[in-house]
């Protein structure tokens, strides 16, 4: 709940949130509109305002559980022709590697602000939360869940007979995603299979990152 965070992790969260979102949204835009698929660009969404992707109850969700989304930018496969499944896939890659950037250019900061004696307590928690939280959204959103982009990676790389009984049972996989999600929250993190499963790489990559 909100009134258990700390300051510092509140604060590195609004930071992540706002940065980690925005800059994952903008990659997908900035890759699809790189590839020919103008969609998002006429709706507003090539920008690196955060207004233009930012949810408000997603924004909300984060900051008091550290789950939240943005608004997804909307991508039109068949502007990618002939490559419509190469595009999709490399436009749904772009945000994760955004944020596995992210994470890895605020922990150099950290690295660099140790080096130089200038890391107080209260800011190494604030940016390694930041860290965290993109870390976060990368390996999350890797997930071959639907709606995630895991989801949209999975269907364009795996032989057809897996990614079509992937597509056939997308609404199973969003189910299945809310349900992870929601058995973590209701169990107060006892049943947290999400946690169990992303909490090792996430470790990982934050010590190579940090």
């Amino acid at each position: 709940m909100l009134y258990n965070l700390t300051p510092e992790i509140l604060i590195g969260r609004v930071i992540g949130l706002v940065i980690g979102f925005t800059l994952h949204e903008w990659a997908h835009a900035y890759v699809a509109y790189r590839l020919g698929d103008y969609t998002a660009y006429r709706q507003g969404r090539l920008t690196l305002d955060p207004r233009a992707h930012i949810d408000p109850l997603g924004i909300f969700l984060a900051l008091i559980a550290g789950f939240g989304w943005a608004r997804p930018v909307p991508v039109n496969p068949r502007a990618f022709y002939p490559n419509e499944t190469r595009g999709l896939v490399i436009v749904s890659l772009a945000g994760p590697l955004m944020n596995l950037l992210i994470a890895a250019a605020v922990g150099l900061l950290i690295r660099a602000l140790i080096a130089a004696g200038m890391m107080s307590g209260f800011l190494y928690a604030v940016l390694a939360t930041v860290v965290i939280f993109n870390i976060v959204l990368c390996l999350f959103n890797l997930l071959p869940l639907a709606p995630l982009d895991g989801y949209k990676i999975a269907v364009g790389v795996l032989p057809y007979p897996s990614s079509s009984a992937l597509i056939r049972y997308e609404r199973e996989t969003t189910l299945a995603l809310m349900l992870l999600i929601m058995l973590g929250a209701i169990t107060d993190g006892r049943l947290d299979l999400l946690g169990t499963l992303l909490g090792p790489p996430i470790r990982f990559l934050f010590r190579v990152l940090v």
